[in-house]
């Protein structure tokens, strides 16, 4: 037993010791969240979505790669509303102004400073409400770890018949992945996968004790069957090949055909779209270089895109010049949040008085 025990202990060393010299740090043990309280679910169109009618009372604090000595996480438990989104329930259209914003984690991110919760879809509509004589409601209709490709199957057999007067589209940087593999599909299925596919075997790690201070157990149960903590899996867990960064970009034109399905369905519904670039904080690393260009393209892309519906095209790279903004290179800071909405709101207000 003694030598068990001794055995334990110099592998757990020697594992520290080693992970902080790769990492910088020690391995970062998840939080585990009883199954019941999970609230994402499989779906068969998309590679998972967020369960309808439910609440998040319990999160793990998150330490961004910005703050390094600051954890954070939202203040108030979060409601998923009758779509499965952040926020209110949809309700049958009123005299307000609808706004959508469509996006992935950068659109859904709560955050806290301590004293309130803050989402870029909420400081917009306060932004709105507050510079203009109409009722604006504003949606969060992001969902972390989306691609273009469950944006717009959502959009297309859930949110387009709630009849939103305005869309805004701010999405990058999740697709690349796909498009830096070695293997490719056009339509996504040779890198990224359901949920469903995958969820038995991430609920067996609900079953798996946690260990903290056992740090080498802990890595090798979550590179296996995940964290206990299906928010932090579901990405990793859908993803069936590795980035390889010295690929070169597939044609990322591709997933501007994807969204450019939102915007035909928003020109025959008469409904005002508006495009932006994505801010993404270049820290200048192998890495981060080649996802700077990867984001970049998909810029140019997205404004040329704009071009083509003519529709509004937002300039939201110009935040990427200060680092306060964000917390890692692309999730926002509050100050950041409140310069992203102050963008589009201007612009909304602008489309709104001509």
């Amino acid at each position: 037993m003694v030598e068990i025990l001794l055995s334990i202990f110099l592998i757990e060393i020697s594992f520290r010791i080693m992970y902080r010299i790769l990492k910088g740090g020690d391995y970062f043990v998840s939080m585990k969240v009883p199954w019941k309280k999970s609230y994402i679910k499989s779906h068969p169109y998309l590679s998972f979505s967020y369960k309808e009618n439910s609440v998040i009372d319990k999160n793990q604090k998150l330490n961004y790669s910005f703050c390094p000595k600051k954890y954070y996480s939202f203040k108030d438990e979060l409601k998923l509303n009758n779509f499965g989104h952040f926020g209110e329930d949809f309700k049958t259209k009123s005299k307000k102004k609808r706004v959508m914003c469509l996006g992935a984690s950068t659109t859904a991110n709560n955050i806290s400073d301590g004293d309130k919760d803050y989402t870029y879809p909420k400081l917009l509509e306060e932004y709105l409400n507050k510079n203009s004589n109409e009722e604006f409601e504003v949606f969060n209709c992001g969902i972390g770890g989306w691609m273009s490709p469950d944006i717009m199957i959502n959009f297309m057999l859930n949110l387009i018949q709630l009849k939103p007067d305005y869309v805004i589209l701010y999405h990058g940087y999740n697709d690349l992945q796909i498009f830096l593999m070695d293997e490719f599909k056009r339509d996504y299925s040779a890198g990224r996968g359901n949920l469903g596919d995958v969820i038995s075997k991430i609920k067996l790690s609900y079953y798996l004790p946690k260990i903290k201070g056992l740090h080498s157990y802990e890595f090798l149960k979550d590179k296996l069957f995940g964290t206990g903590n299906i928010r932090n899996d579901v990405f990793s867990m859908t993803t069936k090949q590795k980035i390889n960064y010295d690929n070169e970009y597939k044609d990322l034109s591709i997933e501007n055909d994807i969204l450019k399905n939102i915007l035909i369905i928003c020109k025959h519904y008469n409904i005002k779209c508006i495009l932006s670039s994505f801010a993404y904080y270049n820290t200048k690393t192998t890495e981060s270089l080649k996802l700077n260009k990867g984001v970049n393209k998909q810029n140019h892309l997205r404004k040329k895109l704009a071009n083509e519906f003519k529709y509004p095209f937002v300039n939201q790279s110009v935040l990427n010049k200060n680092k306060d903004n964000f917390v890692d290179s692309i999730h926002f800071s509050p100050k950041g949040m409140k310069s992203l909405a102050e963008r589009f709101g201007k612009k909304i207000l602008e489309i709104n008085n001509d």
